[in-house]
């Protein structure tokens, strides 16, 4: 499969090549635009044309006559993509409560899981199936809570004066009671749109009784009645008004679920002349009680899972306990109410005959569920103490409730979230393993990891590269489809040279490089990589130009350590020293450096020419060499990559002289053996040099040449 993406931030171009089912991993130094291939693939997948435009190179955002936009081709493989990011480790993992967000989907609830999830769902079905089909039991409970969610009830016990339901009953019902003089207001008061009328007639009164002596609504002479139409809305608050209708309502939709004496009590309680009494709140309290008992009761029924049988609950002795008993209901214990709930009993008796198979299969879920969590919790620990790392993990709680949990070594409780406890490298790396396994819950097509482990040192890498695709596939990422983008060469060195047989066909590596916009893949392969004496035996065996050769040459002594004449030789020429100095020794008190001996400069150019034969035998001859400036500067413009460019660069100038100190450190650390790796991509076939330093070279060397 190959992506191409157009006209992202600093990319005109590039072709990323991914093989299915194996870890794709593209090497690239940092300014190449990783970041933007992985973002481009993401918001193109997503369909998210909005942060796809955002990525619209700047060159184009204040003219843009063509209408230059982002694009990305070659996507349509992927359906789902997940990327491990900055964003996921501040997003999703590190949670107040647990370490990761929804531990029981990502942990627990595997394919197995959910097959054995259905299998209990199948059988317990029948009882569940008595609420989705049945739209009036729904309509019950939705009654039920709407009348008992309109009071509350204080500590002691009684009936809490604040609630809604207590202040619309507290004072006297004036829709069945009609104030003195306000009778003939009557249709309206009683009226569905009581309320809408009654916010309507105070709002007219209010607004424009003082206008005029004529009626607000009709126009007629008002002079004798404005005191009976303000009398309106000094009796009727709407909000009140509003609240007793609705619980008028409600009990009206519940009439004959309610026991003729708890139906009669409450049609008097609704309609009292002077507000409730004290008996008639102890009354309310009742009810409310038995409500959200029976309620409870049924929603506990509808939501019956296999997570509600805890270890050690015998299944049919639990389903008893499901049963809905209406003599402890007094006051719902109507006909009505027994013939709903009959048909609920009748569906637990028959699960109940099914106790025995549900039995069976809850403790085989929860058998297998033990053993997910342990296994988790061992691998997982393991990879900790493997890393270096003195926390271990734990899954705690049961089913929906499990999450995952953190505690240090040293410490016998668990830490709340971890991110204040871990430092950034230990944040990260627990991101990591936490992503691999939301990945395996959640099976995208292509997972992307953004630079994952470059910020680890040499055994965490390794610790992490081996958890996630070196075990069981069903327990990481191996054989899944990875783009893994990276400025770290490490993780090729590791997985294609030395540790290869472990990642035997796993892996397919590229080279990205950035030229003008445009990205190139390079493939690397196992024979790419090689120690510097390896590459440096090549050189000396090629055709090569001597300066290019020496290059290579003074690299090999200082890698070997071997800084004898040869080496000293070689330091000096680098320098371009007329009269050559011997470093193997301090220099004075007075600062001056020791010259190098005669019989060491025939030694020591006796040894360059066993490796190069085709140079001078004296010393200023090869002076001159390296004084010729010309040939140094074509030699400069003739050379393919960024690594003898820096090198012939550090030749033709003083290097202290160069203004620019990160582009000074950049070629020093290419000309020492700074951040050197046992194994390395040979630099003649991998121009891993940045595009701006060999710019900022070119442009220092014309510079200095005017």
């Amino acid at each position: 499969m190959e992506i191409d993406i157009k006209q992202c931030n600093n990319i005109t171009s590039a072709k990323v090549s991914i093989e299915a089912g194996k870890l794709n991993i593209k090497f690239a130094p940092n300014g190449t635009g990783k970041s933007t291939i992985s973002k481009a693939i993401q918001f193109a997948t997503a369909k998210d044309d909005q942060a796809l435009a955002e990525l619209l190179p700047f060159k184009f955002r204040s003219e843009n006559p063509n209408n230059i936009k982002p694009e990305v081709f070659g996507i349509e493989h992927f359906d789902s993509i997940m990327c491990f990011n900055e964003e996921y480790v501040s997003k999703f993992t590190f949670q107040p409560d647990e370490l990761v967000s929804n531990s029981f989907d990502i942990f627990i609830r595997t394919e197995a899981y959910k097959e054995k999830e259905r299998e209990i769902q199948a059988l317990t079905s029948a009882v569940q199936q008595q609420f989705a089909n049945n739209p009036n039991l729904e309509a019950l409970l939705a009654n039920l809570k709407e009348l008992s969610g309109a009071f509350k009830v204080t500590a002691s016990g009684g009936l809490a004066k604040t609630s809604t339901g207590a202040k619309a009953l507290s004072s006297a019902n004036k829709i069945d009671h009609i104030p003195q003089g306000l009778e003939h207001y009557q249709p309206f008061i009683q009226s569905p749109k009581s309320v809408t009328w009654i916010d309507w007639q105070a709002k007219g009164h209010k607004e424009f009784s003082e206008l005029s002596d004529s009626c607000p609504f009709c126009t007629s002479d008002s002079t004798d009645k404005k005191e009976q139409i303000a009398k309106v809305s000094q009796e009727y608050d709407k909000n009140l008004i509003k609240n007793l209708v609705s619980i008028i309502e409600v009990i009206n939709k519940l009439g004959d679920f309610f026991s003729d004496p708890a139906r009669e009590k409450l049609n008097i309680i609704k309609s009292l002349k002077d507000g409730i009494e004290k008996e008639h709140e102890t009354f309310i309290v009742t009810i409310k009680s038995q409500i959200d008992d029976l309620v409870a009761k049924l929603e506990r029924i509808k939501s019956l899972t296999g997570f509600d049988f805890k270890e050690g609950d015998i299944v049919g002795q639990k389903l008893l306990t499901y049963k809905i008993d209406l003599q402890f209901f007094d006051t719902l214990n109507s006909a009505k109410t027994n013939e709903t709930t009959a048909i609920i009993n009748q569906s637990i008796d028959g699960l109940i005959q099914q106790a025995g198979p549900l039995q069976g299969k809850i403790n085989q879920q929860r058998k297998e569920m033990q053993k997910l969590v342990e296994k988790h919790q061992t691998d997982i620990n393991a990879f900790l103490t493997f890393a270096g790392y003195r926390y271990q993990v734990a899954i705690i709680g049961e089913g929906e409730q499990s999450q995952l949990k953190l505690r240090h070594m040293d410490h016998s409780s668990h830490l709340s979230g971890g991110s204040q406890h871990l430092s950034f490298g230990e944040r990260n790396a627990f991101s990591l393993i936490l992503f691999m396994y939301e990945c395996i819950a959640k099976k995208p097509n292509l997972i992307i990891l953004d630079d994952p482990i470059s910020s680890f040192d040499k055994n965490k890498k390794y610790a992490i590269l081996e958890m996630l695709f070196r075990r069981n596939a069903e327990y990481c990422l191996k054989g899944k489809t990875v783009l893994m983008l990276t400025h770290d060469v490490e993780p090729i060195i590791d997985t294609l040279k030395s540790v290869r047989g472990q990642f035997s066909n796993q892996v397919f590596a590229a080279y990205l490089q950035l030229r003008n916009g445009e990205i190139t893949e390079q493939p690397i392969s196992g024979d790419n990589i090689k120690t510097f004496i390896q590459i440096c035996g090549t050189i000396l065996a090629s055709t090569q130009n001597p300066i290019i050769k020496l290059i290579y040459l003074r690299r090999r002594y200082e890698v070997l350590g071997e800084l004898e004449a040869a080496y000293q030789v070689l330091s000096n020429l680098f320098k371009k020293r007329a009269e050559p100095e011997d470093h193997r020794f301090p220099k004075t008190d007075d600062g001056l450096s020791t010259p190098l001996s005669p019989d060491d400069i025939s030694a020591g150019i006796a040894e360059i020419k066993s490796h190069i034969s085709d140079l001078p035998t004296d010393y200023p001859s090869l002076i001159a060499l390296f004084n010729d400036n010309e040939r140094i500067k074509a030699l400069y413009h003739q050379s393919t990559n960024g690594y003898e460019k820096l090198q012939l660069t550090r030749i033709l100038l003083d290097i202290e002289t160069i203004d620019n100190s990160v582009i000074r450190k950049f070629i020093n650390e290419t000309y020492h053996i700074e951040n050197e790796f046992i194994f390395q991509l040979d630099p003649t076939q991998f121009d891993l040099i940045p595009e701006y330093v060999v710019r900022e070279c070119e442009k220092i060397l014309a510079e200095t040449t005017e």
